[in-house]
Order: structure tokens, then sequence, then C-alpha cells
């Protein structure tokens, strides 16, 4: 069944939350980041993926819109993740979030959209933005349509940092309490063999953090507050376990990356906009 694609673009009821130091620190730490900013105290911060937590929910408020159209969550693939940052998340925040669906698009046999959560102070002062875009198997029109036109992606400059990551086994059980997202194909492998899959894999956010604990120590001098923006797109699947390379690049005022598999295989690429000293 295609998706709605008149549905967008649309606004859902905001839901008001407070952000805790626990679910700060329990964050960091089943995203295996040693960074003391998220650890309690007069300093802390949230790393710079953890808006995607309090955000989760009203992701799915999108997701499972019966408007939209979605017969099977477990079609979905997450394939893009932007987050904006107009000042640090900090326990104690009072935050006013808003999901909206931003877009849809028609892929032929797919379909993509993307779902937004806006979250705000109260009074509106903006915290941060963020979007993730959604490839629905199965949820195109069946017509096959021409390809997007890309959008023009800044040159790689300089190598200037790489650095490995490693998997551990039991990440994506330490993701999915710390995150909320219980996917099943995370966690259980017959469920991830019946669409397709070797077995679990990691969380696609779960990598995301794991690789953002490198690129903070090394693009901001371990100072998670001068993250501006993170981008990235998803490529391929990464297995618990295993062990990740990432190489950054600079590109005038943003930085590259991509991180691959020990066969090359780029998992993830994206960039990082860090504000100067």
């Amino acid at each position: 069944m295609p998706l709605n694609f008149s549905l967008a673009p649309k606004v859902y009821e905001p839901v008001t939350r407070t952000i805790t130091a626990d679910e700060i620190e329990a964050y960091a730490s089943a995203s295996g980041d040693p960074n003391p900013r998220y650890h309690a105290g007069p300093d802390q911060v949230a790393s710079p993926i953890f808006p995607v937590v309090p955000g989760l929910p009203l992701m799915g408020t999108v997701t499972l819109d019966p408007e939209l159209g979605i017969d099977n969550p477990l079609m979905i693939v997450h394939g893009e993740q932007e987050i904006v940052h107009h000042r640090p998340t900090r326990p104690g925040d009072v935050l006013v979030l808003t999901p909206s669906l931003v877009s849809t698009e028609d892929k032929g046999k797919g379909a993509t959209f993307v779902a937004g959560v806006s979250a705000v102070t109260p009074d509106g002062e903006p915290v941060n933005d963020s979007y993730a875009t959604i490839f629905v198997r199965g949820g195109g029109s069946g017509t096959e349509r021409p390809p997007s036109p890309k959008s023009a992606q800044p040159e790689k400059g300089d190598l200037i940092a790489t650095f490995t990551s490693q998997v551990d086994v039991d990440m994506p059980t330490r993701y999915a309490d710390a995150s909320g997202d219980h996917n099943p194909i995370h966690l259980d492998a017959a469920v991830a063999a019946a669409v397709g899959l070797p077995g679990v894999i990691n969380h696609g956010l779960g990598t995301l953090s794991l690789v953002t604990a490198g690129l903070v120590e090394r693009l901001a001098a371990s100072d998670p507050c001068r993250v501006r923006r993170i981008a990235v797109r998803f490529t391929d699947m990464v297995i618990p376990g295993s062990e990740l390379s990432t190489s950054v690049w600079a590109a005038g005022d943003v930085a590259l990356f991509e991180t691959a598999r020990p066969d090359g295989t780029v998992v993830m690429f994206g960039s990082v906009e860090v504000a100067p000293l």
C-alpha cells in the first residue's frame, strides 16, 4: 500500500518533557562514550546525539499516524538523521517537543518521508531540531520514478583525523534500554532473519553515537557544546562485535566523515559543524 503522499506537511500536538541527569548519563554509557561532560555534575550536558531520546516517541507519532499509511513498521529503514543544536541540552531542561511530517517522496517501489521534532523551552527558546529520513519498503506507487537530484556536497579537503571504534556485542541491548528503541531487528535474531538480515544489527543511531564520541574528541577538543550540527546517511548494516574505522576531512566550515567496516564497506557518512573556539 503506498503512502499518503499528500499528507505532508503536517504538525502534531506538542508534548512537554523534563530532561534528567540520569538519562543523559545512561545514554552516554550505553554509547560507550567516556566524555566526563555527560556525567553528573555542575557542567553536565547531553551528547549531541541525545535529542533522539526524547524525540523517539514523537517520531513514532508520525510513523504510526494511520493517515500516513504504513502497514508494517518492520518495513521501514532509517536512512538519514540530522540534528541541529541551538544550545546544549542540560539536566532539568523542560522541553516542548513538537513532531511534524515534513515531507514525503514517491520512490517507485518504495517511498521516503521526513519526520521532524523541534525542541524549545516553555518560553520559546530554540534548543534543537531533529530530522529523520525514513525509507519505506513497498511504500511507493509502483511507478518507476526518475532519480531525485542529489544535493551538492562539499568537496573533501585535507584528511584531518582517523580513529577506530569497537561495537560491543551487547551494544544493541544497552542502546535499546537507554534510548527506548526496542525495534526487534536489533534484539531478536529470529525477527531479524524474518526480514532478511543476517542476524541482529546495531542501531544506526547507536553507531552514530559511538562514532560521535571520536568526532567530539578530535574536532571539538572534547567539548560537546561546540557541536552545532551533525548530519549522517546510513548506507549499510553494522554487526555487533565488529570494529569500525572513521576518516575525517576538512571541508570549509564543516568536517566530512566516513565510517567503514574492515573490508572497506562504508556504513555511514556525514558532516559535522563545530563552533570555533
